[in-house]
């Protein structure tokens, strides 16, 4: 990671985010989701907040990486250590800094939608004030703001799939249909242009449950670990 550690030693606020974000694209592009890394892109975004605490880049890198992390432990484990609470503060700071950022909006819906999946729907309101509605509409409105991003679209149809791959699936085919016509060339997007295809292939081919194992797999979630739903 050879960008990461440039960015870390110039050690702006800039270059932290940046670097935070790096430490992050390396961990979802193994094959499995790298919790090392992850704990290292936390701390850059920890570093980047603290170097300017009126950054937005920070707080939405921040919740990015502790959303994936929180797929690597278990809920007792997510919920001792608060990481719902503690993403959700980063994203709504990240959006009180730069309310038009479609990552941060993007994230939040995410926040719902995650821990609905995870909680099911009545636990997601009672413990978190969660809902799926919040969720969609957020998601939605972040493609909106960015039509074109491959990323955001693929982000957007795993967390429906897992939500619920039957009443979803439509959706999701048309988000990753659009999202696959982005010409874009850097890593990330080239990486989850292959994944992407690979998922939209299966849900045109596959059996409900080939899907669901493929959508934990992309998610990050460790194998074996039980998909969790509210189906």
């Amino acid at each position: 990671m050879v960008a990461a550690s440039v960015a870390e030693a110039e050690g702006s606020a800039d270059a932290l985010a940046f670097a935070a974000r790096a430490r992050i694209a390396d961990a979802i592009m193994r094959d499995d989701l790298c919790l090392d890394c992850l704990i290292k892109a936390e701390a850059l975004a920890q570093a980047a907040i603290s170097r300017d605490p009126n950054q937005a880049e920070g707080y939405v890198q921040l919740a990015i990486a502790i959303g994936f992390r929180g797929r690597l432990v278990s809920t007792l484990d997510a919920q001792s250590e608060g990481l719902a609470e503690k993403g959700r503060a980063a994203i709504d700071r990240a959006r009180e800094l730069d309310p038009m950022n479609s990552w941060a909006r993007a994230s939040l819906g995410g926040w719902h939608l995650e821990i609905v999946h995870r909680a099911g729907s009545i636990l997601a309101s009672v413990l978190y004030g969660a809902n799926e509605e919040e969720g969609l509409s957020n998601f939605r409105a972040a493609i909106e703001e960015d039509p074109g991003s491959l990323l955001l679209r693929y982000h957007y149809a795993l967390s429906i799939l897992a939500l619920d791959e039957e009443r979803f699936r439509d959706e999701a085919l048309a988000t990753l249909e659009t999202g696959l016509k982005d010409s874009r060339v850097d890593t990330m997007t080239t990486f989850t242009r292959k994944r992407a295809f690979t998922l939209l292939e299966k849900m045109k081919a596959g059996q409900q449950d080939d899907i669901e194992r493929l959508v934990h797999h992309y998610q990050g979630y460790p194998t074996g670990t039980a998909q969790a739903g509210t189906r």
